[in-house]
């Protein structure tokens, strides 16, 4: 058997295996079954056109799961029934690439999400409270009459924040070099 009957065969039994789970998945967000079945379908689409990097999918269930969230996401919000940041988490629209499924930006994306956490939870007090005010769409002026604190502390404590995360992002990026 070559190559690519050999990848058709994986092809075969990945979609055996999760398609009818994954069109519940879909559906439930999608509220429709023929957007969900879209989502699949693309997601299945673009899964076989980078049929090649089958391999290097570690977790399967976990790449499609996220696959099929963000193109449903995707289709919902070129369908205008929802809007798109009203469906996904804050935190992970920082690194949540729901344009381009790709094993690697994937698994990239997990690390991200654990460096992220790591970041947000150590955290001094004062700035996880900013940061956590400032996630319920609060304005600075509203955080800094909520903590008793002045406008320009709040500024602060979202440099000092920001400052963490880029440190942190640096640090991965260039242990991945």
């Amino acid at each position: 058997m070559n190559n690519e009957e050999s990848l058709k065969k994986i092809f075969i039994n990945i979609y055996e295996d999760n398609f009818e789970r994954l069109i519940r998945f879909a559906f439930s967000i999608t509220k429709e079954k023929g957007l969900a079945e879209d989502a699949v379908s693309q997601v299945f689409a673009n899964l076989w056109a980078k049929k090649d990097g089958l391999h290097k999918i570690r977790e399967i269930k976990f790449y499609l799961n996220t696959s099929v969230r963000n193109q449903a996401i995707k289709i919902m919000a070129k369908n205008a029934k929802l809007p798109a940041l009203k469906i996904s988490n804050k935190l992970t629209d920082y690194y949540t690439v729901a344009d381009i499924i790709d094993p690697e930006n994937l698994l990239m994306g997990k690390e991200l999400k654990e460096i992220l956490s790591k970041v947000f939870a150590n955290l001094p007090p004062q700035a996880s409270k900013v940061y956590r005010l400032s996630q319920n769409e609060k304005s600075n002026e509203q955080i800094s009459k909520e903590m008793g604190i002045s406008k320009r502390t709040v500024e602060n404590h979202h440099y000092i924040i920001l400052k963490k995360l880029k440190e942190a992002i640096s640090k991965y990026f260039k242990a991945e070099d």
